[in-house]
């Protein structure tokens, strides 16, 4: 359940982008803004996920912390990522046309 009010918080947010930069045809404000926010999303997934870390910090990770907080970690990653899709979409759209 929460995964669909992600992606529909991200529909929405990224509704409102597009409908105010065609309003105030500042159609660049679509790449900048969900282009942003997209690639802020994937970061902040990649940081809760561990992406960015070596094999030892993830070893050390993975031992210092409880089952549930592993599993809440990857879900808010995984929420920031779906988030993210919408946004990415818009932007990429922008870019080729």
């Amino acid at each position: 359940m929460r995964k669909k009010h992600a992606f529909f918080a991200g529909v929405c947010s990224m509704i409102v982008i597009c409908s105010a930069a065609i309003i105030l045809q500042h159609y660049e404000w679509i790449g900048f803004v969900s282009g942003g926010i997209s690639i802020i999303g994937l970061v902040v997934s990649g940081f809760l996920m561990g992406a960015w870390t070596n094999g030892e910090e993830a070893r050390a990770a993975y031992h210092s912390e409880t089952k549930e907080h592993r599993m809440w970690r990857l879900d808010t990653a995984f929420l920031f990522m779906i988030f993210a899709l919408p946004h990415m979409a818009a932007a990429v759209f922008y870019v080729l046309m």
